[in-house]
């Protein structure tokens, strides 16, 4: 039995017995991690990315269209915040839902107006954060 296993690992291109069992261990090793890994990903759907589409600045409040991208079923929370030049926040809106996709898409696109202190220089997205997953 021994001898059989011997020369099934006795693969020449790989450096011989020596070093092809170590080739083969290390290759089930980062297909476990990668299959790991995956699973992990597809487990956790209160992942969330958001990213500007647009904003609009007038001297008195600032326009922001921005995408968040979610499982559909989850509802995120976000925080927009408008700063002047001086880096100063001038307005700031804590109370967006964004709620789930009716359409059942990943992202959703939403338009937040704050009112401002003073003219911004830049409106932004602070933060989201998933406040209930799906």
């Amino acid at each position: 039995m021994f001898a059989m296993v011997r020369r099934l690992l006795d693969i020449p291109w790989l450096g011989g017995i020596r070093v092809a069992p170590w080739f083969l261990l290390m290759g089930l090793v980062i297909i476990a991690a990668a299959a790991i890994g995956a699973a992990w990903i597809q487990s956790h759907p209160e992942r969330l990315n958001y990213g500007t589409r647009a904003y609009r600045i007038t001297p008195a409040q600032a326009e922001l269209t921005f995408d968040v991208e979610k499982s559909p079923n989850a509802v995120a929370e976000c925080t927009v915040r408008a700063r002047a030049r001086d880096n100063e926040v001038v307005g700031r809106r804590t109370d967006i839902v964004v709620g789930p996709a009716l359409d059942g898409r990943r992202v959703t696109t939403t338009t937040v107006v704050l009112a401002t202190s003073r003219e911004a220089n830049v409106v932004e997205v602070e933060d989201c954060q998933i406040a209930r997953a799906g």
